[in-house]
């Protein structure tokens, strides 16, 4: 019985203009706030959409393809449910010696496992750590983000993905080190669940200006550095709402010249094959003690 590894992830899903006036007219029977109810139904549905149309890497100049498929529920039609189990295969080419000594190159379809919590209050996904079929986990997010944000615009929706990590890795990461810049991405946020560490005048300032996300830059002075600490006013909130998937958070160190993400331990859970493809109602009391051990 092989176990699975998998990397846990937020999703946010928010309108692209909140604006009722301004609404592209193929949204426009719809308000915003019906728009935003629905949103989870939305999401699936565009998962679904994929799945008929899952050449999730269209660019010409790669000769990559990805295919999708729903494992479970068994009825793509139904979306009431909250959890959904998909496998992602990519292709890729393998070469295979012959007895005549000689190579033969063949196709090859590794797959992940893609679980989603569709909870409209979690919105997990957790991503299987498969190299052989993805080289990581963050790089499959960020397609899935993609392509689904070109089908979520009909709805005037988006969606932002988010690792989720462990916010004592933060802390460590930058201790001892001399930080020139510390850059807060905040995604605007409609959970209330992860986003009451966030202040009141944040929030409302990001939704007004219908904003996707907002940064927060702390820069030292040219001949100083940054002097970051848990018991500053705050930072630990923007540190706690970005490892709950809400952002992520890039430090420049001095002397290097590049901006880069913080280096954190991404919060993870291990699956037996039996319960992904037996029994799935079990997952979602595993994601969510996975995630409780994160707080």
């Amino acid at each position: 019985m092989a176990n699975r590894l998998f990397h846990l992830y937020r999703y946010q899903i928010i309108p692209n203009e909140r604006i009722q006036e301004r609404l592209p007219l193929h949204v426009g029977d719809m308000t915003v706030e019906e728009v935003i109810q629905n949103k989870n139904a939305f999401f699936i549905e565009a998962f679904n959409n994929l799945i008929l149309h899952s050449d999730l890497n269209s660019y010409e100049e790669t000769a990559r393809k990805i295919r999708i498929k729903q494992i479970f529920p068994n009825n793509h039609a139904d979306e009431s449910e909250q959890l959904f189990v998909f496998k992602v295969a990519t292709r890729k080419r393998i070469k295979r010696e012959t007895e005549n000594f000689e190579s033969v190159s063949e196709e090859n379809w590794p797959s992940a496992f893609v679980l989603i919590w569709n909870d409209p209050e979690q919105q997990i996904i957790a991503i299987e750590y498969r190299p052989i079929a993805f080289h990581s986990t963050n790089s499959l997010a960020a397609t899935l983000e993609k392509r689904l944000n070109e089908i979520l615009a009909i709805h005037n929706l988006n969606v932002q993905i988010n690792p989720i990590f462990d916010k004592k890795s933060f802390w460590e990461f930058i201790e001892g080190r001399n930080l020139e810049k510390v850059i807060f991405k905040i995604v605007t946020p409609n959970m209330a669940s992860i986003s009451q560490s966030l202040s009141e005048e944040l929030k409302a300032i990001a939704k007004m200006s219908n904003s996707a996300t907002t940064e927060l830059a702390l820069t030292a002075p040219e001949n100083g550095t940054l002097n970051i600490s848990p018991s500053m006013p705050q930072l630990p909130e923007l540190v706690d709402y970005s490892s709950k998937g809400g952002g992520n958070i890039r430090v420049k160190c001095k002397g290097v010249k590049a901006i880069t993400n913080v280096k954190t331990e991404q919060s993870s859970l291990t699956v037996d094959e039996i319960t992904i493809e037996y029994h799935p109602y079990n997952l979602v009391d595993r994601i969510q003690d996975s995630c409780r051990e994160n707080d």
